[in-house]
């Protein structure tokens, strides 16, 4: 389960990517390491990722360019937009949201802790 994923750190805010990461062109090893996009082509079992569309903070770009190197490795995450919702739900799509972790969580976690 990724809610508002950080795909890449050198698309994320800067005050909190280069507090820890320096810049892109100071730390592009580091960068290339911590990216999801090279590990797309890793991914086995099951992963939900959630976004709001107008999220300023984990804009929606970091998940999209996920998908688009799991398209091109052909792995299948699951992926549902909440649209107009920012970094976080409220109300109704709030429950919304838990609503649909649980379901995730009960569909896929618990068949393999009851054999």
């Amino acid at each position: 389960m990724a809610g508002g994923p950080v795909i890449d750190w050198k698309w994320y805010e800067v005050m909190y990517g280069e507090r820890y990461m320096d810049t892109p062109q100071q730390n592009p090893e580091g960068y290339e390491q911590t990216s999801c996009i090279n590990k797309a082509k890793n991914l086995k079992g099951k992963l939900q990722i959630i976004i709001g569309m107008n999220d300023p903070t984990c804009v929606p770009q970091h998940s999209l360019q996920f998908l688009n190197a799991c398209a091109e490795a052909g792995t299948q995450p699951d992926f549902f937009v909440y649209p107009g919702e920012g970094h976080n739900m409220a109300g109704h799509k709030s429950v919304h949201l838990h609503e649909r972790i649980t379901q995730y969580f009960e569909d896929y976690l618990k068949p393999l802790s009851n054999p």
